[in-house]
Parts: C-alpha cells; sequence; structure tokens
C-alpha cells in the first residue's frame, strides 16, 4: 500500500490525555512487527493555531452559495461534522420532496452543507439518495466529503482503532471498490464495474497536507481537541485497542470483549500518542463486514485494502468526492461500538484539515433568478421523482440479468448506439424491475435524464397527460445546463403545458435538450417503463411518435412494455439502424431459470434466518423444483415467495402447497401464473369453515373495488365506502396486494398481472372470484350515489377525495376519484 502518514503531537499540544494511545502491549499477547510499508516518517510537529469560531447572529445565505458538500451516516458522526464547523448559518426553506436535513455551515472560505443518512438507513442506495437530493437542492455544490467511521484491515497496513484512511488511486483502484458488485458463475463470484476516483482538487490538497506534514505546520489534532471537550469522544472513553487473531472468534455479549480470552490478543509494535493517516483502497458494499478470514480474504482479493465501509460505492460515480474513514474495529467478530465516537472525531478533524487546503470556489450568480420558481409550477405526475430511489420500485437482485444489464449498459454508454432500446416481455418477466435498475444506475452515474413508469393503478401515470411535463422537470433536475434552457423556454410561451403533448415536446424537451453545451457524446437516458399501461391505443402511438426526433439530441430512451401490437407496429416501421429489441421472455431459459433459482435462495435464506430453520432449507432440489414452476416470470417467484413467508409458522405447509402444484410443460408461463394467483386465493378460504359463500362474495366486491379503482385509495377509505374492515379482510393477501402498515398509505397491487387474471372468466372462473368489470363499476357507483351524507363527508374529509360520477357511452356508470 502507499506509505501511511504518521502525525505525533508533541510540544505544543496541549489537550486531555483522552487523545492519547495506550502504550504498553497487554501481557501475555503474541508480537506481530508493523508492516514495513505501512508505515511512514514520524513526526514531532507543532499545532497551529486555533481557528476563533463566528460570534453574533448565524448568517443566511443561499443555496447556491453552498460549494462542499459533507455526508456522514451516524448521528456521531454528524456531530463530528458539526464541531468542525468555523460557524454555522440559518437553514434555508426546501423542496416538499426533500427528505433531508441539513446542517448549514463555513470551514476557512467554503460553505459547507451537511447531511446524514436516515436513522436505520445505510448502504450504498441510501447513501446515493441523500446525496442525490442535496445536489438537487444545493446546485453550486462542486465537491463531495463522505466521512465518518470504518472497519480497519490490519493484515494490509498497520492500521490501529482511532487511526485514519483516506481514499487514494492504488494499482487497479481508484480509491474504493464495490466488492460485492458483480456476477455469479457456476464457479465463483466476478467482481464487476469501476468507480470514480477522488476529484484532482482534493488528490492536489493531499499533496499539499502531507507537504505540511513535512514543515511541521499541522493543524489536524488541533481540531481533534474540540472534539474532546465531550466526554464520549474523548480516548478515554475508547477503551483498549486489543487485536484478536484472526481464527478466534468473540465470546460473551455484544457490547464488549470481556470474556474474550486474552491470550489470543495479538502483540503489536507499541506506538505511544500516534495518530496515523494511511492512503490508499477503501472496500465498498452493502453488507456489515464483521468476520476476520473473509476480511482478510477479500483484501487479498482487492490487492490489499484499508477498511470497509457501507456508502461510498453509492456516489463515487455521481457525487464527485473524497471518502475519509475514522478506525471503529477490525472488521471482524469483536466489532462493538466503544471506538466509533473517538473514530468519528479523527475522520472529522482529518476532513477540515484537508479541506481548509482547498482553495474556495467562485459561485456565479443566477441568470435566471426566477426559473426554479417556473420550474416547480410544471405540471408533473405523482410518483415520477428525478431521483429514482425514491420510487418505491425494487432493483434487480445483486447477481441477476448480468448479461442482460451488461448489454443495456453498453448501449447507453456506447458512442454509436441506436437511440431506442426495446425490453419487451410477456406480464411477469421483470421489465418494471431492469427498468428501475437501469434508472438508477444511470442516475449513480449522472447519466439519467428521466424516468417515467406508466401504470394503470396511478391517476396521473395511467395517462400521457403529464408524462412530458413530467420529462421536462426531471431533465432540469438531472441535466446540467438545462434548467437554463427550459426556463427560456417556459419564459417564451407560458401557455405550453395547455398545449398538446406534441408542441409540448417540441419547445420543452427537443429544444431544450438540443441546446445543451458540453461534451455531446455523453448521452442522457430515458427510462420509460410500462407503456402498454397508458390508457388508449391513438395515446400510446403519439407518445411512440415523439420519440422519432430523440436522434437531434443527446437523449436516448430505454423503453419496456409488453410485445402488443400499438407499440410493435410503430417501432418495426423505424429504421433497423434507430432502435435494438430485446424480447425478455426469448433469452435462453436456462439464463432466466438460473437467475430466478439465485432469487429463491436469496429470499428462502433470509426465510430461515428469520424462522431459525437450517440454513440449507429447503434445499437444491425444492428451488430447482420451483424455479421451473415459475416458467421464466419471476413475479411467479416474487408471490410464491411472499406467499410462504406469510404463512410464518406455516411457512413449510405452504411450501408443500406450491411445491405439490402438478406441473405441465405444454403450459405455458400465464398458466402457471394463474395456478399460483389461484393458490393464494384458495388458501384464503381454508381458515373458514362456515359462511365460505358470504365470505367469496365479500371478497370478491373488495377485489373488483380495489381493480378498477382510477386511482388506489386507502385502506380506511375503502373500509368507510365499502362499509367493512378491509384491513381484517385483506390480512392474509399480502401475497398479491401490497398492504402498508400504515393505515393512511394508498393500497395497490404488487403487479398488474393480478388485475388481468381477476377481470378474465377463463383465468379465474374457477376460484369462484371473478370480477365483472361493468358489474363491479355500476355496483361501486350505486354505493357512492345511495351511501349516507356522512360517508361522502367523511370520505372527503380523512381522504382529501370527493366523488365524481361518469356516464361513458354505453350508458354504464364507472366512479372517478379525484383531489379536491
Amino acid at each position: 500500500m502507499p506509505p501511511a502518514k504518521r502525525i505525533r503531537a508533541r510540544g505544543h499540544f496541549c489537550a486531555s490525555s483522552g487523545l492519547s494511545r495506550p502504550s504498553s502491549p497487554v501481557a501475555g499477547e503474541t508480537t506481530t512487527p508493523a508492516p514495513a510499508s505501512s508505515v511512514g516518517q514520524t513526526l514531532s510537529l507543532p499545532l497551529a493555531p486555533q481557528r476563533a469560531t463566528n460570534s453574533g447572529p448565524a448568517r443566511r445565505l443561499r443555496h447556491e452559495d453552498y460549494t462542499i458538500g459533507w455526508i456522514c451516516a451516524l448521528p456521531m458522526e454528524l456531530a463530528a461534522a458539526q464541531e468542525m464547523l468555523d460557524g454555522e448559518h440559518q437553514s434555508l426553506p426546501q423542496n416538499a420532496a426533500d427528505s433531508n436535513v441539513y446542517v448549514l455551515g463555513c470551514i476557512g472560505g467554503h460553505n459547507v452543507v451537511i447531511a446524514c443518512l436516515p436513522v436505520g438507513q445505510m448502504g450504498t442506495n441510501a447513501a446515493a439518495s441523500v446525496a442525490a437530493q442535496m445536489q438537487l437542492a444545493f446546485s453550486s455544490v462542486r465537491l463531495g466529503l463522505i466521512v465518518g467511521i470504518g472497519g480497519g484491515v490490519p493484515s494490509t497496513a498497520d492500521v490501529r482503532l482511532g487511526d485514519v484512511v483516506v481514499s487514494q488511486p492504488f494499482k487497479d483502484h481508484g480509491g474504493v471498490v464495490q466488492y460485492d458488485f458483480g456476477k455469479t458463475t457456476p464457479d465463483k463470484f466476478e467482481r464487476t464495474g469501476s468507480l470514480n476516483s477522488p476529484p484532482q482538487v482534493f488528490l492536489k490538497a493531499i499533496a499539499s497536507l502531507k507537504a505540511n506534514n513535512l514543515r511541521e505546520r499541522v493543524g489536524f489534532l488541533h481540531s481533534l481537541s474540540k472534539l474532546a471537550q465531550y466526554p464520549r469522544f474523548a480516548r478515554d472513553e475508547a477503551g483498549p485497542d486489543d487485536l484478536y487473531h484472526v481464527t478466534y472468534n468473540h465470546e460473551g455479549g455484544p457490547d464488549d470483549c470481556q470474556k474474550c480470552r486474552k491470550e489470543y490478543v495479538v502483540r503489536r509494535q507499541p506506538r505511544g500518542e500516534d495518530v496515523v493517516v494511511h492512503y490508499g483502497t477503501i472496500a465498498s458494499g452493502n453488507q456489515v463486514m464483521r468476520d476476520a478470514k473473509e476480511r482478510d480474504k477479500v483484501s487479498r482479493k482487492l490487492g490489499g485494502v484499508l477498511c470497509f465501509e457501507m456508502e461510498a460505492a453509492g456516489l463515487m460515480n455521481s457525487f464527485p468526492c473524497l471518502v475519509v474513514r475514522g478506525i471503529c474495529d477490525y472488521s471482524d467478530s469483536h466489532k462493538n461500538k466503544s471506538w466509533q465516537p473517538y473514530a468519528a472525531g479523527t475522520a472529522a478533524a482529518y476532513a477540515k484539515e484537508l479541506l481548509l487546503l482547498v482553495p474556495p470556489a467562485k459561485v456565479e450568480m443566477p441568470e435566471y433568478p426566477s426559473a426554479p420558481a417556473m420550474l416547480l409550477n410544471l405540471p408533473r405526475a405523482a410518483d415520477t421523482p428525478s431521483n429514482p430511489y425514491e420510487r418505491k420500485k425494487a432493483s434487480c437482485l445483486i447477481g441477476t440479468r448480468v448479461e442482460l444489464l451488461k448489454e443495456i449498459y453498453g448501449w447507453a454508454y456506447g458512442e454509436n448506439s441506436p437511440n431506442i432500446f426495446w425490453l419487451s416481455g410477456l406480464a411477469g418477466t421483470g421489465k418494471s424491475t431492469v427498468a428501475q435498475t437501469v434508472a438508477a444506475e444511470c442516475f449513480q452515474k449522472g447519466r439519467l435524464g428521466a424516468s417515467f413508469f406508466f401504470s394503470r393503478s396511478g391517476a396521473d401515470v395511467r395517462h400521457a397527460g403529464k408524462f412530458v411535463t413530467s420529462i421536462a422537470a426531471q431533465l432540469a433536475d438531472n441535466v446540467s445546463g438545462a434548467k437554463q434552457s427550459l426556463y427560456k423556454a417556459l419564459e417564451e410561451r407560458d401557455t405550453i403545458t395547455e398545449e398538446p403533448i406534441r408542441s409540448q415536446w417540441h419547445h420543452l424537451i427537443l429544444g431544450p435538450m438540443s441546446k445543451l453545451e458540453g461534451d455531446t457524446s455523453a448521452p442522457y437516458i430515458l427510462v420509460i417503463d410500462a407503456l402498454d399501461e397508458c390508457e388508449g391505443e391513438d395515446a400510446i402511438r403519439e407518445v411512440l411518435d415523439l420519440f422519432r426526433l430523440l436522434k437531434k439530441t443527446r437523449l436516448r430512451l430505454f423503453l419496456t412494455s409488453r410485445p402488443e401490437v400499438p407499440i410493435r407496429s410503430p417501432l418495426s416501421e423505424m429504421p433497423t439502424g434507430e432502435h435494438l429489441d430485446c424480447v425478455l421472455h426469448r433469452i435462453e431459459k436456462s439464463t432466466v431459470d438460473n437467475d430466478i433459482r439465485f432469487f429463491l435462495r436469496h429470499e428462502f435464506e433470509g426465510l430461515a434466518r428469520e424462522r431459525s430453520v437450517g440454513k440449507d432449507w429447503p434445499g437444491k432440489q425444492v428451488i430447482d423444483t420451483l424455479a421451473q414452476k415459475a416458467s421464466g416470470l419471476f413475479i411467479w417467484a416474487e408471490t410464491a415467495c411472499r406467499f410462504v413467508q406469510q404463512g410464518r409458522t406455516l411457512a413449510p405447509k405452504r411450501l408443500r402447497l406450491i411445491r405439490d402444484q402438478g406441473h405441465s410443460a405444454t403450459k405455458g408461463p400465464e398458466q402457471h401464473l394463474d395456478e399460483i394467483y389461484a393458490t393464494v386465493l384458495r388458501q384464503y378460504f381454508s381458515n373458514y369453515d362456515d359462511d365460505v359463500e358470504e365470505l367469496r362474495s365479500t371478497l370478491k366486491e373488495l377485489l373488483g373495488t380495489i381493480v378498477i379503482l382510477f386511482d388506489p385509495l386507502s385502506i380506511m377509505s375503502l373500509s368507510e365506502l365499502l362499509i367493512q374492515n378491509v384491513a381484517l379482510a385483506l390480512d392474509d393477501l399480502h401475497a398479491i396486494l401490497d398492504i402498508s402498515k400504515e393505515p393512511g398509505d394508498s393500497l395497490r397491487l404488487h403487479h398488474p398481472s393480478f388485475r388481468d387474471f381477476i377481470l378474465n372468466p377463463e383465468r379465474s372462473g374457477k376460484t369462484g372470484l371473478w370480477v365483472d368489470k361493468e358489474e363491479a363499476h355500476r355496483a361501486l357507483a350505486t354505493k357512492c350515489i345511495q351511501g349516507p351524507s356522512i360517508l361522502r363527508s367523511s370520505m372527503h374529509a380523512s381522504t382529501g377525495y370527493s366523488i365524481f360520477i361518469r356516464v361513458d357511452l354505453s350508458s354504464m356508470m364507472t366512479v372517478k376519484f379525484i383531489s379536491s
């Protein structure tokens, strides 16, 4: 590894003894010399004079005045970061969609915005979401710091608790490597992808900091001394720095190592009061590393890493940043929290000292100060966030869809790719999951323009009325320079949002995007999912017609849908060089089956841990049987897993129900999907001996209402509308319904294929629950009209919805809920 920098505080440094280290080893330890390559020169350095903290009323700046973003994962890391500020600023108003909580202040000549991950959330996705919201709110943020704690790797260098590790390019890595991202083959796990290096300005500042250390000009430990006044952050509170032998696992409770045997503590060279800064590779992933053997194994495979952490991989390609970690444990089974506050402090102190060497950025005044207000007024469909991580949709499980995603990303980032990639597939083959994965990946790399997921279960996303304006609003957030171009377009025609979508497309999308400056070879990706769920064949054709002119811009379209005629026909008329087609249900069966097996193993392993059954449950043979029954449909596998999981103590019995279903190679995927839905519904009635027909009638009315509603309602509102306890009635149907724990949240189908199933008499007739769509509309309209006025007023009060009755041309009454 690159040499570490050792900073020894003596002479001019006066602080509590909480900043010192024990200098003598524990009796009975075995001695391990420090690796020569990991220890730099030891310097006796005077400390820089203390910088005065601003006094008086807190300043109030503008969003665009902040140029440095500082992200941490834990409250103690946030506290350490706040203590590093030379002065705090007043808070600023936030967009309602921004869930971050910001701390504003200054360090030297920099205005700094600090954000912390939500309590209980961790990992690369959570970090990416926080960073993305920060960048949207503070458009001038050009550099980022990820500062906090990490688990050290003592086998790579002489890393001790309280040391600091800084990401720096080394060997084949840019400073951070995502060790758990890749593909699983029959023989091994292959890591794929690469992450960007830290910004050059930080690497130059590191060089200056090292030079200052050699010239005995260091303020690092002085910043740390500010935290020592708080007992929790003092070195004395951290406890002993014990490194146990790789083969010895923790004994006793989770909070300390009092019951661990001291003869297994590794004897190391005493270091006294040194604080050492190490520069090199940091391993990042979505799981906690607490196994010494696995720690060293992963480190060797990656050419030597200095520490493990859980956030940086989600940011490096979309948020130009440097990672600074204070070492709080050794990534082994002896991991505990006693060193976390002190380690958070050493990381924050180093980050401040480095930041003082970075030249402050010049902030330009906005050319169009009223642009944000105009853009916020663009009509925008619900559930169309600029950051796809805010959408409640799952991404592909890591290790699945590897070759397909590789093909898609090759198209997305290729130099001469066609403008359109059409991914088609039967219901339940996983199109929306792939679309969400692509949107998230492009967003992380800063290449997502916008995304729009059509759905018949949402009022705004079941038609194209707000399609163009939603795309435009996202482009303004995600694409550099688009905000100003879009503002000009709105200023030229302030009635454009009332015009046909073709006019909107030309004026709000094609015009502004064709005028972008910068690297024209770097395309932005539009992700449009489930176009077949857009209402009306004419509307679908109109939307497709918009995409013909994308080649005049830096936009490329990733489109998913079922292979239906209104979509297939217009695309087939385009020149073959303008689009790529991929049919999900025609991918080699063995590839899809392997992915489904991987998914099933992952889900059942989690269930086995929850239920404390054998880790090999339910066994390879059962997994193979279930994968065969899935017939290439991921929604079958997901429904089966939810059905088994909901069985709780009866999970093995439910698994047998699915496993023992007859399987025939002559049946199509849709028939197998019908069987799993029918199994879930039959099981619903198995707990009742009496009044089954009455229960069936009640459930039929309830399911019919759910699938025909124009906009989904909450359990609370449905209960008032239908005058029944909806929560109790649906308690055993979590396998097919997305039922929130919050009574005010909307009740939704897990997948639109269930709507197709329940409305088709040939598919659901044998269950006795087939819903006649026209009859369901009439029944619901009658309930609304004949219901007592108190019901209508209470619905309006509790849900914010009023009832609108519409009579269509067939004289059939339909019900539409519109926001009041």
